[in-house]
């Protein structure tokens, strides 16, 4: 057993496994090859649910029970997989991390073309491993970059990981307890053990035993033990639960340090700069428009041809509901696994706080101290995920939004807010295979982005601020108790996505993603009607003759040496989009701006598409100002509004200038020559 013993030390087996389990895990080990041999199959029946029988012909399952049969003719007892946790590990470990010699001679009858398949996943361990390395030094390029080839890498592996999917392959399942009075719905689970939260408790305050050695349990945990709770690996039961899937999904445990931030200084997990345009994508798919849908699947297709490959996706429509109901079959058998009861509601029940906010310290010390989680119950039906469970009565989105969390909210102590539920989605969506993952990234990550960083709430948002702050500034008990009723009012008004089955562009899903709209969305993403300025004559000052088209890529080539140093090291240091910077409408008959001076050229162009910032019609401007409430680094404001325009179609926008206006225009400019090379 001693080859195993790399796996004790980097923590993905227990250090108390016993000989018994070593020997499941040996035997695990010997499977691999039939994992990776009939993993395309395994992967196809799981796309049908299982339409194909437990053991479907040449699926892995089929190929080891034929080996043995064919073994036991001679006289070689051949075990046949148990399906315990252990063995699940060995088969995991054994065929995608270590690959011992029994593997590998078995991997070597593998065909052609599952070899790079096996390449891909082991390609992207690495990968993963090299950008941990190079984040360690400070490289962050390197490291981003390690990390977007590995997500790609991963999926194109998406065939080898049908083991992984069987997360309850192990046996375990549990026994509900269902009580529906018709108002609310009880699901308990004997995964729930009520002397586990008693440790948990009693663990976190180990320090203030009684003399007899006795730790009081009963008094609610405070906002402090909660927290040390959660940080707490030893203590932490949504932590446990995530890690035991994410490594039968992954093989490696959750990593909260994966989800990236914005480019540029900042570095923000969650910003309008990096999210402004997931939700103009997810409005987008949620419209439907045939290029949309065709600009999507194409680029599934090219990013992660073996999964199409895989799958059999035809088209876009086709690879939603195979991603919807992949999604749905992992989400239930994760809910098989929460070991905390459940209690459905109608939305009298949510954890909020004294001002109708939501209140995830209050969720976190429910399913600590009392092992239960209050689940809303209701909302539209959804197109793929409203299968009933005839057991528990609950649809698969019910069992959904349990699940995301406990584990999106419960492992990391991530709150309710928009950088919350981003982190949610960080650490949840470790627990999918690639393709379930498209589909649970549309419901999370997609739905936030578009909740929090579209104009879609920011009039009742801004609301919702100046009320706070009235608020805080409230002297009497009356008053704020006034004020906290409005609030709450507001809260009730806020506007979601609509409960639709979409997929967002290949890019959005990966945990390294930092923000922008793909290039062939282009045409796709045009500003609503009634929203641009068109038809605007822009004139720009250069020192360079023969100039046919502005590049914005250029932007602070003049910048930096005799003015505007400080806009050009904003630009460069925080990201902020490339702009070529021209005068709109008129031009200047005299010097009012340091960049026409030694400018011998000028030149002409028309642009249409504007976006003013100071009518501000889409509130791009607003949204950008509202997520910077109390910000004092400006720059973070310029980048969130400039970058969320460019997001959402425009070609640039007009600002006042120097008694007039200036045009700033992100894509490149046809233009001619009115002077210089003409005189």
């Amino acid at each position: 057993m001693e080859q195993y013993r790399g796996a004790y030390q980097q923590g993905i087996l227990d250090d108390g496994v016993d000989m018994d389990a070593m020997g499941d895990f040996a035997r695990g080990v010997k499977y691999a090859p039939f994992d990776l041999l009939g993993a395309p199959v395994d992967l196809a029946n799981m796309m049908l649910l299982g339409a194909g029988g437990e053991k479907p012909f040449l699926g892995s399952e089929y190929l080891i029970d034929k080996y043995a049969d064919l073994g036991e003719s001679v006289g070689i007892d051949y075990d046949r997989p148990t399906q315990s946790g252990d063995e699940i590990a060995g088969r995991v470990i054994g065929g995608l991390l270590y690959a011992p010699t029994a593997v590998s001679q078995g991997l070597s009858s593998l065909s052609a073309n599952v070899s790079p398949l096996i390449r891909a996943f082991r390609d992207s361990r690495k990968l993963r491993d090299e950008a941990v390395e190079a984040a360690s030094k400070g490289d962050n390029v390197k490291a981003q970059e390690a990390n977007a080839v590995a997500g790609a890498l991963e999926v194109e592996a998406a065939p080898l990981t049908s083991v992984l999917q069987r997360i309850n392959a192990d046996g375990k399942k549990p026994k509900f307890t269902i009580r529906d009075d018709g108002t609310y719905l009880t699901v308990k689970t004997d995964l729930a053990e009520s002397g586990d939260a008693n440790k948990a408790v009693a663990g976190v305050r180990k320090d203030k035993a009684d003399a007899s050695g006795k730790t009081e349990v009963d008094s609610p945990l405070t906002k402090e033990e909660v927290n040390l709770i959660v940080q707490s690996p030893e203590l932490n039961a949504a932590l446990k639960f995530g890690n035991d899937i994410s490594i039968r999904v992954t093989g490696k445990p959750i990593d909260a340090e994966l989800l990236a931030g914005e480019t540029g200084f900042g570095r923000r997990q969650s910003s309008v700069a990096k999210q402004a345009a997931i939700g103009r994508a997810f409005e987008l798919a949620v419209d439907g428009s045939p290029e949309y849908k065709s600009g999507v699947y194409n680029a599934f297709g090219e990013r992660f041809p073996s999964l199409i490959e895989a799958t059999g996706a035809k088209n876009y429509d086709d690879l939603v509901e195979k991603s919807y109901l992949q999604m749905q079959a992992e989400t239930e058998a994760q809910f098989n696994r929460l070991p905390v009861n459940t209690f459905y509601h109608g939305g009298d029940f949510d954890y909020v706080t004294s001002t109708g906010g939501t209140n995830s310290i209050g969720m976190l010390r429910d399913i600590q101290q009392n092992q239960n989680l209050n689940v809303f119950r209701g909302g539209d039906p959804h197109e793929f995920l409203s299968r009933v469970d005839p057991e528990t009565g609950l649809s698969s989105n019910e069992k959904f939004r349990a699940v995301h969390d406990y584990a999106g909210h419960g492992i990391m102590g991530n709150k309710f807010d928009a950088l919350g539920e981003e982190r949610a989605f960080g650490v949840h969506s470790q627990m999918y295979s690639p393709l379930a993952r498209a589909a649970m990234a549309s419901e999370t990550r997609g739905q936030n982005s578009f909740v929090n960083y579209s104009p879609l709430n920011v009039d009742l948002e801004m609301r919702i601020a100046d009320e706070m702050d009235a608020l805080k500034a409230a002297r009497s008990p009356e008053e704020k108790a006034e004020i906290s009723a409005r609030i709450q009012d507001l809260q009730g008004q806020r506007l979601y996505g609509d409960q639709r089955a979409v997929l967002l562009p290949p890019e959005m899903i990966d945990l390294s993603y930092q923000g922008g709209m793909p290039d062939y969305l282009k045409n796709v993403n045009v500003p609503p009607a009634g929203t641009t300025v068109d038809d605007v004559p822009v004139y720009h000052y250069s020192q360079t003759g023969g100039i046919l088209e502005l590049d914005p890529s250029y932007v602070g080539s003049r910048m930096g040496k005799d003015y505007a140093r400080d806009e050009a090291q904003s630009i460069l240091s925080y990201d902020r989009p490339d702009r070529s910077y021209t005068f709109a409408e008129t031009n200047p008959q005299e010097i009012v701006d340091p960049a026409m001076r030694d400018a011998p050229f000028v030149y002409e162009g028309n642009v249409s598409g504007l976006y003013d910032v100071m009518q501000d019609p889409s509130d791009l401007v607003s949204m950008a100002r509202l997520r910077n409430r109390g910000v004092t680094d400006r720059n973070l404001f310029y980048k969130d509004f400039e970058t969320a325009i460019k997001d959402y179609g425009y070609s640039g926008y007009l600002q006042p200038f120097a008694g007039q206006r200036a045009a700033l225009l992100f894509d490149e400019t046809p233009v001619t020559p009115i002077k210089g090379i003409l005189e």
